[in-house]
C-alpha cells in the first residue's frame, strides 16, 4: 500500500537520511508532487484522459470474480517460468 507523506527537513543530514533509505527502495523521494494527480507512479494524466479512462473502463465487458482469479493463475504460472 502506498501512502504519501509532507516533511519538512529540519537538520542538514535530514536529506541525505532520506536519500539513503530511497536507495535501499524502501522510500520514493518526489520533488514537486501535484496533490490533485490520481497516481505518483507514471506520468501525469489530465482530468479529460482521465474521464475518457473512466468511460472506457465502464464500457469494457466485465468477468466473473472467479474467472478473473483463474485468469490471473494462469498468467501467473506463466510469468514464473519466464522468470526461472
Amino acid at each position: 500500500m502506498m501512502q504519501t507523506l509532507t516533511i519538512e527537513l529540519i537538520g542538514k543530514d535530514s536529506l541525505k537520511a532520506l536519500q539513503n533509505l530511497e536507495q535501499q527502495d524502501l522510500i520514493r523521494i518526489v520533488n514537486e508532487a501535484d496533490l490533485n494527480s490520481y497516481s505518483l507512479c507514471g506520468e501525469p494524466i489530465s482530468d479529460e484522459d482521465f474521464r475518457n479512462w473512466a468511460e472506457y473502463a465502464g464500457d469494457s465487458p466485465t468477468i466473473s470474480l472467479t474467472e478473473a482469479k483463474q485468469r490471473w493463475s494462469n498468467q501467473k504460472r506463466k510469468l514464473q517460468k519466464v522468470i526461472r
